[in-house]
Parts: C-alpha cells; structure tokens; sequence
C-alpha cells in the first residue's frame, strides 16, 4: 500500500487506514518510540496516542509526505510522553547536548516564532548537505540512534561517523551564525 492509499483511507475514515499503517511503519515508529522511551508499555501508550492523534488530524490535514510526517508525529509524542514521566539522560540527552553548541537558547513571548523560523534554517542546511551527511546527522539528532547505529546503518566505521557528525555540527553552527540566528 503506497502512502497515497494510506492518507486517502483516512480521508474516507476507513478503519483500514490504521490497519495499514501499522503493517507498512508499525515497526519503524515502534523503532522511534522505543529510541526515546526506552519501557515496552510507554512505547505502546504513545503508539496508540499517535494512531488517534492521526485519525484525528487527516482530514484536514493532507500531508504530501506522509512517512516524515508520522515521523514527526511518533517522535514529538515521545518526547512530550518522556517529558511527563521526568526522564533525563540516554541516547536522547546525549544527541540534545551535542547540538546544544550549534543551536541560539531563546526565551521569551517570540520563542514559538524563532523555533518555526530556526526549523526552516535547519531543513534548508539539510538539504545543502551530501547525502551521507545528511543522513548520519538525522539518524544521530532527528530519530535519537546512537553514534554506532548510525555508523552500522551507513556502513561507515565508529571514528569516520563521529567525524562526519562534528564537521556537520560545526557547518550548523556556522550557516546559524550567517543566517542571523546566532
């Protein structure tokens, strides 16, 4: 079943749509969840959050790019699931804090419009990128691998890996400061 048909059973309110969408990527938000909730039991309360949450947003949502968007959609639930239970540390932490150097802190009543303004800074950076780059440093920063996943996911070695990760930090942090956002 393509991402068309996915969205479209959605659209007409077929139960199949939540049949098929855990057949085609039950595993890879499973993966996501798993990544940043670590308990079995958590994963499935934010799987089936995200399965009502999308039930819930299509229609009116249409979303062209369907996998990114349930991406976004099992990875933000996660991360506001793990926020109320008060975890800290792990793959996610570790991910958070190395690109913690490259990223502006800002408080205050514009935050939400300087994040939305900072995603788009960072998404036009990714897309300038190679590749393995581009690659290494979503599956580091974006879906919380670890540095060996990442490394085993490219075929790259452990010290090729963190090497491309730190030039990307660097790029990053360097494209911030040209954009005005630093």
């Amino acid at each position: 079943m393509t991402d068309q048909e996915l969205v479209e059973l959605f659209w007409q309110r077929r139960e199949e749509a939540l049949t098929g969408l855990q057949d085609k990527y039950g595993g890879w938000c499973r993966s996501i969840a798993g990544r940043i909730l670590g308990e079995e039991r958590d994963v499935e309360e934010c799987l089936g959050d995200c399965w009502l949450q999308l039930w819930n947003a299509i229609p009116p949502a249409r979303p062209q790019h369907f996998r990114g968007y349930l991406g976004a959609v099992v990875r933000n639930r996660a991360l506001l699931l793990r926020q109320r239970r008060g975890r800290q540390g792990d793959t996610v932490s570790l991910a958070a804090l190395e690109l913690a150097e490259c990223l502006p802190s800002r408080e205050g009543p514009e935050e939400q419009a300087e994040a939305a303004e900072l995603g788009r800074a960072i998404s036009a950076f990714l897309r300038e990128l190679g590749e393995g780059p581009r690659t290494a440093f979503l599956r580091r920063y974006w879906y919380a691998d670890t540095v060996e996943e990442t490394a085993g996911h490219l075929g790259w070695s452990l010290s090729r890996t963190k090497s491309v990760l730190f030039r990307t930090r660097k790029k990053l942090k360097a494209y911030l400061e040209q954009e005005g956002m630093l």
